[in-house]
This record gives structure tokens, sequence and C-alpha cells, in this order.
């Protein structure tokens, strides 16, 4: 096993978001087959025309494995930590969406995607080896803008019957 102090800074970092977000938040989301409308707080302004609002280019999703957390957090109760690898074709995009208690951290292990968060909406490249952490309330996009497939491992706190 690998000693905590031998493992790279981002992935200690990681590590550790993994477990605040464990202590800090219970989540809820819509199944992922059952599309929502981007819901966006009123203080996030939005050029019209600037967001992507689909998710497309999507090559796969591999769920690598989940834990249910009820029995180490009785908060958590009917929910999950999962883990999925997701592969993005270039030009792909995860479309708008907003974070209500569903955190998550997304671990680029391949290529590069362009975050837009709100407020402001600036785009930020996250490349390989560099993570991005979604807390409650984030509203946000992705898109590969590189011109090969994004790799991402990306483990969110889910509902139990999540897909």
């Amino acid at each position: 096993m690998v000693q905590p102090s031998a493992r790279p800074k981002h992935l200690r970092q990681l590590i550790r978001g993994i477990g605040a977000m464990l202590l800090l938040h219970t989540c809820s989301l819509p199944a992922e087959s059952h599309p929502q409308p981007a819901v966006v707080p009123p203080h996030e302004r939005l050029i019209q025309g600037q967001q992507v609002t689909v998710t497309q280019g999507v090559l796969e999703v591999k769920r690598l494995g989940s834990q249910p957390l009820g029995p180490d957090f009785s908060a958590l109760a009917g929910r999950e930590l999962r883990l999925r690898q997701i592969t993005i074709a270039p030009g792909g995009s995860i479309g708008l969406h907003l974070h209500d208690q569903r955190p998550g951290v997304a671990y680029i292990l391949e290529g590069q995607m362009t975050e837009r968060r709100g407020p402001g909406f600036v785009p930020q490249t996250i490349g390989s080896g560099e993570a991005a952490f979604e807390g409650s309330g984030i509203s946000h996009w992705w898109r590969n803008e590189g011109s090969t497939p994004a790799r991402a491992l990306v483990v969110d706190i889910v509902p139990v019957e999540t897909p």
C-alpha cells in the first residue's frame, strides 16, 4: 500500500475533498435517463446563446463501482458514493446543469475539458492530472475543446437507484 505522504499532491487533495463531501453534504439527483431543464440561480447572468444546453459526444460512461453510505453515515441513508469513467469526443459536451445537493469531483485522466461555471461562466481548462470539485449550488457545463477524446474519473454522491 502506498503511504499517504508518497501520493502525488493532487491525489491527496482529491481524497481529502471526497472525505469533506461525505461529511458536509447529503444529495439528490434525478435519474440521468430523465434529463431535467437547466436551472441557473437568478444572480448568475448568462448571455443568450452562450451556454451549452445539450449533452452530446459522450463516447462512453463506464460505471466502475459504488459504495452505499448509509451504513457509515446515517444521514446519508439511501445514498451512495459512485465512481464512473466518462469519455467525451472532441467537440462533445456535458450540458448546463445545477448541482443541487449532489457534490462531485471530476479528475481528468487524458485530454482536457473546458468548464464554464457560474457566476460569470468564465472558461477554465482542466487538463490531465487536474481535478474540478463540484459542490452544491454550482451551475456549469463542460466542453471538450481539444483535438483528442477526454477521459475523466467522476466521483459523486447520488441516490442508490441512480443509473
